[in-house]
């Protein structure tokens, strides 16, 4: 009930809730035919929020729905930390964003974790580092606060988590499960008559007069009144093919992932040098610096890092390793998103982006508006394609 509270709360401070979770939909004249490229969840999210505005999709995705970045996510929902204030807050969207899709699709069809998330620190230096990032979180109304040991053991039961220095407690963060996300939102999409293709290679685009008329594939072309690229690191090398910049780098992650364990893990667990969840079916999940991983996706290292992790959570000790993941995660040159229409081409659109799993919903949400000719998104001012023309 407190998080709930605390959530409520958080829509109110943020004088945006209203627009966030009861959004009217906007429909789509004369019902556009609009292809969105990239199946993961931002292509998800996009195609659906498109589709229940009454457009004509067609989602093409190179491997399979969810692979790539999105599969490989941890998939933690906050915006506690992301800087500055623009950015801040199309992540605090984002979260409330996956409150408002729950309630479209249902819980069980989109079954969101959102027991907040502990953290704590051994090290004194990283503690004063944590205590004054949260007095600036605490600045812009963000629900975080500063918590004593004996907390940090009521909130997280069970758990041992050695020395802590200080720690603290973001009641309205979450977690989703990416994969299953991606294929609810696709299923919605398909629902309201959305095409989900794969495995498609996009090889091309016919265009004139800076419109895209039809998109190339290796199983044919595709007529096109509009255009979404949402692939990934893939939203480069397409953007390129229509003259525009779109400039990616690429961060590695390992994540490890157990066989299913009774549920002992109602929240995000964050310690030094490891931080885990246990999803919804019962799978602990594990990962350490998600930024800079040099390991090597191998069983041991996976193994290494639930042993790691069992040393926090006791539950985790005996669960079999079932896989390991090395992800790449999309990271625009600059660090911030890259969402809006591409210059020199009137209706093709680029969806690129860090934190894309928080993000989600609200980016699917703005884009098919601005796609099917709706108003500009004062939101996503700061985050055009145009800055790196």
């Amino acid at each position: 009930m407190n998080s709930l509270l605390s959530r409520r709360a958080l829509l109110a401070r943020t004088g945006l809730g209203i627009a966030v979770l009861a959004a009217a939909p906007l429909r789509a004249a004369a019902g556009a035919q609009v292809v969105v490229i990239g199946g993961g969840i931002i292509g998800a999210s996009i195609a659906y929020h498109l589709a229940m505005a009454g457009a004509r999709v067609t989602v093409l995705e190179a491997e399979k729905p969810a692979a790539g970045a999105t599969m490989n996510s941890f998939a933690w929902l906050n915006a506690g930390n992301k800087r500055p204030r623009p950015y801040h807050m199309l992540n605090l969207l984002g979260m409330m964003g996956w409150h408002r899709l729950q309630s479209e699709l249902g819980a069980t069809a989109l079954p969101v974790q959102w027991g907040g998330c502990v953290d704590w620190a051994s090290d004194e230096a990283d503690a004063r580092r944590a205590a004054a990032s949260v007095l600036a979180q605490q600045g812009w109304g963000y629900p975080i606060r500063s918590i004593e040991a004996d907390e940090v053991t009521r909130l997280l039961p069970g758990i041992t988590p050695g020395p802590i220095a200080g720690a603290t407690f973001s009641d309205a963060e979450g977690t989703v499960n990416p994969v299953i996300a991606t294929q609810a939102l696709l299923r919605a999409a398909a629902a309201r008559g959305a095409k989900i293709e794969y495995p498609v290679k996009v090889t091309g685009f016919e265009s004139g007069d800076g419109r895209v008329s039809r998109v190339l594939t290796d199983k044919g072309a595709i007529a096109a009144d509009a255009v979404v690229i949402a692939g990934g690191m893939g939203c480069q090398p397409l953007a390129a093919m229509l003259g525009a910049k779109v400039p990616l780098e690429s961060t590695p992650g390992i994540l490890a992932h157990s066989v299913s364990r009774p549920i002992a893990l109602g929240r995000l667990a964050y310690g030094p040098g490891a931080n885990i969840k246990q999803t919804a079916d019962g799978g602990f999940v594990t990962g350490e610096n998600f930024g800079v991983s040099k390991a090597p996706p191998t069983r041991e290292v996976g193994e290494a890092l639930l042993a790691k992790a069992a040393s926090y959570v006791p539950a985790i000790r005996g669960a079999k390793l079932d896989f390991v993941t090395l992800g790449h995660r999309v990271l625009p040159k600059d660090s911030f998103p890259i969402v809006g229409h591409l210059p020199g081409s009137a209706n093709a659109y680029v969806a690129a982006m860090h934190s894309g799993m928080t993000m989600a919903p609200l980016i699917g949400q703005l884009a098919a508006i601005e796609v099917l000719g709706g108003p500009k998104a004062d939101l996503l001012t700061t985050f055009r394609p145009e800055r790196f023309a």
